[in-house]
């Protein structure tokens, strides 16, 4: 059941929403993902820091369709960013990885824009970072249920 808000209340949801689209927009300026699309950028992100998984585990990691994630592997196996081998438990299946040139450009993104965030960060009271933080993490788990 949806629940029915005042307009004072979806406001304050609205500008909460359009800010965090633009914080994302603006670290995503932070580091240069090349001819990668977001989606693309995020899943090779997600091998790169859990490892080799399956495609169906990547697709659930991600939260998009199998379908999706396939046509995102196909494009980034194309670019050499991502390779696939057997999966040793089920010959029939496949473990994708990324590559060492991924995995590079990956770790230089992540750290160019964690550090633009953190160099921000440095402008707020120890206690809204916290605050901050912790709120944020609260909000992914509530979407997340």
């Amino acid at each position: 059941m949806i629940q029915q808000h005042s307009a004072e209340r979806l406001a304050e949801a609205a500008d909460a929403y359009l800010a965090v689209g633009r914080i994302t927009r603006l670290l995503r300026r932070a580091g240069d993902t090349g001819a990668l699309s977001p989606g693309s950028a995020a899943a090779l992100g997600t091998l790169v820091r859990c490892g080799p998984m399956r495609l169906g585990d990547l697709a659930a990691a991600e939260r998009v369709t199998a379908p999706t994630m396939s046509r995102i592997i196909t494009q980034l196996e194309k670019g050499g960013y991502v390779q696939r081998a057997t999966d040793p438990i089920d010959g029939r299946a496949h473990v994708l990885s990324a590559t060492g040139p991924a995995q590079d450009m990956v770790n230089g993104l992540t750290s160019a824009r964690i550090q633009r965030f953190a160099d921000v960060l440095d402008h707020l009271p120890d206690d809204e970072r916290r605050i901050l933080a912790t709120t944020l993490t609260r909000i992914v788990d509530l979407l997340d249920e």
